[in-house]
């Protein structure tokens, strides 16, 4: 009888495992639409704000857009943190991942401010960084839309070197939508028999 009380509690222990993998999945969707939306807007924006008018804050989406973006991921990110029983391996490496891209863009960012390095420099910079967020990301889910995405954005990254900046915004938000929007939702939507 313990036996089988014992096999019961290790098929328990295993659908539990494979539901929070599930969850965790889904969850991670989130972002990628979060943080999709609010690029594809600053980008288009600021593209708008260039072409038809004259004002001078042309730039002035992004920081708005991107600390409430951060502000918004900061307190989804915590509920997540506080509703999962357990931090597996997967969810430290996207965990990293993603504070490193964090980290990088910030000070490429910073470099631009300071003109350290020009902004039609950084645009293609951070397209490539959408993309090795999302080539690795990806490759820990094992979900070939996000690396896919990655890949499409490094080539539009490799073009927008060679124009000028306010075209980059275009192909900013073209890699956007391609690498973190369209693989965004279609983890959203993901069956879980793939999980």
């Amino acid at each position: 009888m313990e036996k089988q009380i014992d096999e019961q509690m290790s098929f328990q222990i295993i659908r539990e495992a494979i539901e929070n993998a599930k969850s965790n999945i889904k969850d991670n969707s989130f972002f990628y639409l979060l943080w999709g939306w609010l690029v594809l807007i600053a980008s288009l924006l600021q593209y708008g704000l260039m072409q038809f008018t004259s004002t001078p804050y042309f730039w002035v989406g992004w920081p708005v857009l991107m600390v409430g973006g951060g502000i918004a991921s900061g307190i989804y990110g915590y509920r997540l943190g506080k509703k999962s029983t357990v931090l597996t391996h997967v969810d430290l490496a996207m965990i990293y991942l993603w504070y490193g891209f964090m980290i990088a863009i910030t000070i490429f960012i910073v470099a631009a401010v300071f003109n350290v390095m020009s902004f039609t420099l950084l645009n293609p910079i951070i397209i490539v960084l959408y993309g090795l967020g999302t080539f690795v990301s990806g490759g820990i889910l094992k979900f070939k839309p996000l690396i896919i995405g990655g890949l499409i954005a490094w080539g539009i990254a490799v073009a927008s070197f060679f124009i000028q900046s306010e075209i980059q915004l275009l192909l900013m938000a073209a890699a956007i939508v391609i690498a973190y929007l369209i693989p965004g939702y279609m983890l959203k939507y993901r069956n879980d028999s793939h999980v």
